[in-house]
């Protein structure tokens, strides 16, 4: 889930940028500094928009820089237990499907993809059902809910998300289409029976 919030960071501006303008040196190095940092709490910060509020500058003895106590604004995403998010499946590999959920990459298990049994193609790169010959592949659209949230500061890259999509209006876009049209179709034979 995509929240703004309202943080404070102490900034050191060095003495070589202390005559731009403040503000936008301010900015920038928020940015530079926050931008793409994952922390427990607030999940990953995805932008800093808006410098808030900025202290009184304080100098410490050897260090020609000025530190500020800045307040500001910023986007965060942290993907919440049990949550329906949507996103692209960014790589196939043997034990299931990487998918692109806002700034972060979460995993659905092989046996998460649906009800019926999934097969590694090697050769094509995707996941292919023996029953119903549905696929996964890469570029495909999903809608999956999130089971698992672990998320790492010290090294974004270990972090793990988990996502199931065994439900009821769950799985590749194209598979819920398709299986609401039966739904309706049967509907409507029912009605005029």
């Amino acid at each position: 889930m995509y929240r703004k919030v309202r943080l404070v960071d102490i900034i050191r501006i060095p003495p070589q940028r202390l005559e731009e303008d403040l503000e936008k040196v301010i900015a920038e190095t928020l940015r530079e500094k926050l931008e793409g940092r994952i922390d427990k709490t607030l999940g990953s910060i995805v932008a800093v928009t808006d410098v808030v509020e900025i202290g009184e500058g304080h100098i410490l003895v050897g260090d020609g820089a000025v530190y500020y106590e800045v307040s500001f604004d910023a986007i965060a995403y942290k993907p919440e237990l049990q949550e329906i998010v949507e996103g692209t499946i960014v790589e196939i590999v043997n034990f299931g499907a990487f998918v692109a959920v806002g700034p972060v990459d979460c995993l659905v298990h092989v046996s998460q993809i649906a009800d019926e049994f999934m097969t590694y193609d090697e050769k094509n790169a995707r996941l292919v059902s023996r029953d119903s010959n549905r696929s996964l592949n890469e570029g495909d659209k999903v809608r999956a809910r999130v089971v698992a949230v672990s998320l790492n500061e010290h090294d974004p890259r270990e972090s793990k998300i988990g996502l199931t999509m065994r439900q009821v209006a769950l799985g590749r876009l194209e598979w819920i289409e398709e299986d609401q049209k039966k739904k309706g179709e049967k509907g409507a034979a029912k009605a005029s029976s």
